[in-house]
C-alpha cells in the first residue's frame, strides 16, 4: 500500500519541483515593463531638457516675448509629463497583473502541497495501524520488511519538508499581497497626478492667453503688469482649488500656511503646494468613518495589530479633544490599503501622535487638533522641514516632497519623480502671488 501511494505522491512532487516561477506569459509581461521603462527614461530626458530651458529663460530679463516663451516651454514640459504618466500607468497596471499572477501561482502551489501532505498523512496513518509483527508477517523477506520501514521513515521526513514548504510559500504569498496593495496605491496616485497635470496644462494655457489678451502683445503693458502688486488673493484662490474643496479657504490657507511655514523654517509657497497636491490626490478626504474605513479595513487585510494601533491612537486623539469618534470624519477606504487619515494634512492617527508635542509647542494649542487648519498645516510643515525643505533649495524641497509621498527622500520611482516635479512647479506658481 505504501509503495502504491508513493507512486501517486512522487509524480505530484516532481510536477511541483519543475514548475517555474516565470512562465512564458510572465516573461512577456516583464519584457513589456522593461520596454516602457526605456520609453519613460527618454521622456524624462525630454522633461529635464525643458526644465533647463525654462530655468535659463527665467534668469533672463523680464520681457513679454520671454514670458510667452517660458509658458510655451512649461506647456510642452507638462504635456511630456502627461505622456510619461500614461506610460507609468500602463506599466503599473502590468506590474499589478504580474503580481496577481504570482499570487495565484503561490495559491496553486499551496493547494498542491496540501494534497501531497494529505497523501503522506494517510500513509503514516496506515502504517501506524499495524505493529512490527504484522508488518514482518506481511513481507516475504527481511529486505522487503526493511524497505517498508525505510518508506515509513521517508514519508515522515516528507511530511516535515512539505509543511515547511507550505509555510515558506505562505510567507511569500503574504509579502506579495502587501506588495499588491502598494502597487494599487501607486497606480491610483499616478492616475490622480495625471488628472492634476491635465488641469495644470490648461491653467498655463489660460495664463498665456490671458497675458496676451491683457497686453495685446505690447511690451509696455506687460512691464506695467510686472510692476503691479503680486499679493493677490484671487490669484491664490485659483491655485488652491483642491484645498478649498476640502473646506480650507484661500484666506485661511495663506494666513496659516505662512505662519506654519515660518515656524518650521520652510517656504510658505512650498507648504501650500504640498497641501494642495495632497488634497488633489486624496479625492476621498474627510468623508469616511473610523470603524468602517480604518479599523475594519485593516482587519479585512489580516492586519489586526495595525488595526488596534490605529484605533487606540484615534481614540486617544478624539478623547483628548472631547470629540464624538462616530461623527468626526476621516479619509475613506480607497480601492487600495485603508483610510483613516485625519484633517487637511491627512496624517494617520499614529503618525499624528508623533508630531503632537511639536505642533503644541509651535501653535500653543494643547492638545492640538488635526482637523484644525493651523494645527494641520503646522504638522505638515514640521514633517517637510525634517525631510529637508528647511534648506529652501530645489534639492532640499525635492527630497522633502519625495519623503512626504514615499517616506524616502532619495526615492527614484516614477511616482516620486512626477510628484516632486509637480509640487515644485505649483510652489513657484504660488510664490509669485505671495
Amino acid at each position: 500500500m505504501i509503495k502504491k501511494t508513493l507512486k501517486i505522491v512522487l509524480p505530484m512532487l516532481m510536477t511541483l519541483s519543475i514548475m517555474g516561477d516565470v512562465s512564458f506569459a510572465v516573461a512577456a509581461v516583464q519584457d513589456e515593463i522593461n520596454d516602457r521603462n526605456k520609453q519613460i527614461e527618454e521622456i524624462n530626458r525630454q522633461i529635464a531638457a525643458y526644465e533647463e530651458e525654462i530655468s535659463k529663460k527665467q534668469g533672463a530679463s523680464k520681457s513679454l516675448n520671454n514670458e510667452i516663451s517660458i509658458l510655451n516651454s512649461k506647456i510642452s514640459q507638462i504635456q511630456s509629463e502627461i505622456k510619461g504618466l500614461s506610460l507609468s500607468i500602463d506599466q503599473a497596471s502590468a506590474e499589478i497583473g504580474q503580481t496577481v499572477g504570482q499570487i495565484k501561482d503561490a495559491e496553486d502551489k499551496i493547494g498542491k502541497h496540501k494534497m501531497a501532505l494529505g497523501a503522506y498523512l494517510r500513509l503514516l496513518n496506515q502504517s501506524e495501524q499495524e505493529d512490527l509483527l504484522q508488518i514482518l508477517l506481511k513481507n516475504k523477506s527481511f529486505s522487503a520488511f526493511f524497505d517498508n520501514l525505510n518508506n515509513v521513515q521517508t514519508t515522515q521526513e516528507n511530511v516535515k519538508a512539505t509543511i515547511g514548504q507550505i509555510k515558506d510559500i505562505k510567507a511569500g504569498l503574504e509579502i506579495k499581497e502587501d506588495h499588491l496593495i502598494d502597487q494599487k496605491q501607486e497606480l491610483e496616485s499616478l492616475k490622480n497626478i495625471q488628472q492634476i497635470q491635465r488641469k495644470s496644462v490648461e491653467d498655463v494655457k489660460t495664463n498665456k492667453n490671458q497675458l496676451l489678451k491683457v497686453t495685446k502683445g505690447e511690451e509696455s503693458k506687460y512691464q506695467n503688469l510686472v510692476k503691479q502688486s503680486k499679493a493677490d488673493i484671487e490669484k491664490i484662490r485659483t491655485q488652491i482649488t483642491y484645498l478649498q474643496q476640502n473646506g480650507v479657504s484661500a484666506e485661511e490657507a495663506v494666513k496659516f500656511g505662512q505662519l506654519a511655514a515660518i515656524g518650521a523654517g520652510i517656504r510658505p509657497a512650498f507648504l501650500l503646494a504640498i497641501l494642495e497636491i495632497e488634497s488633489g490626490l486624496g479625492k476621498n478626504v474627510g468623508t469616511g468613518n473610523w470603524q468602517k474605513d480604518m479599523y475594519t479595513c485593516y482587519l479585512n487585510l489580516k492586519k489586526p495589530k495595525r488595526a488596534e494601533l490605529e484605533k487606540a491612537a484615534f481614540f486617544k486623539i478624539v478623547n483628548k479633544l472631547g470629540l464624538n469618534p462616530d461623527t468626526v470624519k476621516v479619509s475613506r477606504e480607497p480601492n487600495y490599503g485603508c483610510g483613516g487619515a485625519l484633517g487637511p494634512a491627512q496624517f494617520l492617527p499614529t503618525t499624528w501622535l508623533g508630531y503632537e508635542a511639536e505642533v503644541a509647542r509651535l501653535t500653543g494649542h494643547n492638545p492640538p487638533n488635526p482637523w484644525n487648519v493651523e494645527d494641520a498645516f503646522t504638522a505638515a510643515a514640521i514633517k517637510l522641514a525634517k525631510g529637508g525643505a528647511n534648506a529652501k533649495t530645489k534639492t532640499g524641497e525635492t527630497r522633502a516632497a519625495k519623503a512626504y509621498i514615499s517616506g524616502n527622500p532619495t526615492c527614484t520611482s516614477n511616482i516620486c519623480n512626477y510628484y516632486s516635479t509637480m509640487v515644485l512647479r505649483k510652489a513657484d506658481q504660488i510664490e509669485q502671488n505671495l
